[in-house]
């Protein structure tokens, strides 16, 4: 089948069609809403994303140059905010390079036709020089480095950096060895992920991300399969759609949210840094 006209495919998307098929369908073609909650406690899901959220918006603030200081007056009371905050402060991450700081910048590039966007924490850099992504996590766990070398967020946003990162290198394109990818855990301070990337990275993410948009073009409407893992289903708001016998999963679990973004501000499509098609 063919994607609707101007379809975005994202990490988020192409990670649900991996996880599951059927999802994908329900959230980006059917575009379901459906209301069950994402984990069998709503209120405390809810706070740990609020949570999540004003810590994006501190980091976001520290890195567009508002003193420490004055935000550290604004941090009040919350005792999980100040946690994170302070672990921050005095475990930041030290490879970053300062000439270019880009807090929530979104960059675009062409894949088969459509356009794929990724939506960076933090894009780190010196023209010419080393360019780091920064992610900040702030699950209640940390799982290991082969977790995250499969989430498709560690290859998009590479991929994306090197296709569409001209723009803020001096109009000259990034190469592939210039970049790394870094996971920054609130819970964890102390504890980064780093992921080096390469030009054999950046030619194997290419032909993945390519395969996985035309498996989903070549399906139809009716055989988007559901997953076979029904422990990816526990935290899934269309699992009653599909099972009986699957309840939410507890939200202490949960490692990674990757419905997160919908907490974030919609992307100003015109603040996008896109390269033809």
């Amino acid at each position: 089948m063919r994607l609707p006209e101007g379809f975005v495919f994202s990490q988020t998307s192409l990670q649900d069609y991996r996880d599951c098929p059927r999802r994908f369908q329900l959230r980006y073609l059917e575009r379901r809403r459906w209301p069950a909650p994402k984990t069998h406690d709503a209120l405390e899901f809810e706070r740990w994303m609020q949570h999540g959220y004003a810590f994006h918006r501190l980091m976001t603030r520290l890195h567009s140059g508002i003193p420490a200081e004055t935000l550290e007056v604004k941090l009040g009371t919350d005792e999980t905010l100040r946690h994170w905050w302070a672990g921050y402060r005095q475990a930041p991450p030290s490879c970053l390079p300062d000439e270019v700081m880009r807090p929530e910048i979104a960059l675009s590039t062409g894949l088969l036709g459509y356009r794929l966007e990724a939506r960076f924490d933090l894009l780190s850099g010196r023209p010419g020089g080393n360019w780091v992504i920064l992610d900040w996590k702030t699950g209640a766990h940390r799982a290991k480095r082969s977790w995250w070398a499969q989430r498709l967020q560690t290859h998009v946003y590479p991929f994306v950096l090197v296709r569409a990162g001209a723009t803020l290198n001096d109009g000259k394109p990034i190469a592939a060895s210039q970049v790394q990818m870094l996971y920054w855990f609130a819970q964890f301070p102390t504890q980064h992920e780093v992921f080096r990337y390469d030009e054999q990275a950046y030619c194997s993410d290419e032909r993945m991300l390519e395969s996985i948009v035309v498996e989903v073009e070549r399906r139809s409407e009716n055989v988007f399969p559901n997953t076979e893992d029904k422990l990816r289903c526990r935290y899934c708001i269309y699992r009653s759609l599909c099972w009986e016998d699957v309840q939410a999963g507890p939200t202490e679990a949960l490692i990674d949210n990757e419905d997160f973004e919908s907490w974030q501000q919609e992307i100003d499509l015109e603040q996008i840094v896109a390269v033809p098609y």
